[in-house]
């Protein structure tokens, strides 16, 4: 158990004063991701927003709230899953990341999951959903399926920041969160999709003290 924190905290350490693509020069803090190193539930949104880029934190803003009460709903907090993005830098104005800054970007990720080995993984959104997948879809058209890939489970959902501009939403992402609940639930038997690729066609001044607050929570 230890010894993914340690894994976790070196890796933060090798990476946090990343400038390989153009994004680190407006960054005001790399936003690597918190929550447990032993984490069997792993979320991935797209990339931070204005408040995560302040606090150095993902889904901190109001989308982050709406994420809590989610977890809440099913009896867990943030200490007990993962949470990063794909993006570790804002996008300038909260844009979209553009497919170099994915490719840029994505190893980081991937190494995350490497050493947290979780057995779910939510997705938050088209950019995530479409990178983990390895997939050319739409969110809409592979949200609330449960799919398989690499031996974890994989399970596309909406980016909660949805439900700021259309509250409708809120219904469908609370039975997502039902749903990951009796996967869990359930030993992970889901007998979930096999993803396949096809080519069919958040956004929400590094130093010790603030190193130290990301590496607390994992």
């Amino acid at each position: 158990m230890d010894d993914k924190r340690e894994r976790l905290k070196s890796f933060f350490y090798k990476v946090k004063d990343c400038r390989q693509c153009d994004l680190h020069s407006g960054r005001t803090r790399f936003v690597f991701g918190s929550g447990s190193a032993t984490a069997e539930l792993m979320f991935v949104g797209e990339a931070p927003g204005r408040n995560e880029d302040i606090q150095g934190l993902p889904f901190v803003g109001r989308a982050g709230k709406i994420l809590d009460d989610l977890l809440g709903s099913i009896g867990m907090n943030r200490k007990e899953v993962f949470i990063a993005n794909v993006l570790k830098c804002r996008p300038p104005a909260n844009r979209d990341p553009k497919l170099e800054e994915i490719d840029t970007c994505k190893e980081y990720l991937f190494k995350q999951i490497n050493i947290i080995d979780p057995k779910i993984i939510c997705t938050l959104g088209k950019y995530s959903t479409q990178l983990i997948l390895d997939t050319s879809h739409g969110i809409t058209g592979l949200r609330g399926k449960v799919y398989c890939k690499d031996g974890r489970t994989i399970l596309p959902i909406n980016h909660p920041a949805a439900i700021l501009y259309n509250p409708t939403r809120m219904e469908i992402l609370q039975n997502d969160f039902l749903r990951i609940k009796n996967i869990m639930d359930s030993g992970y038997r889901t007998g979930p999709h096999p993803a396949e690729r096809n080519e069919e066609g958040d956004h929400e001044a590094d130093n010790e003290n603030d190193d130290s607050e990301q590496l607390g929570l994992f």
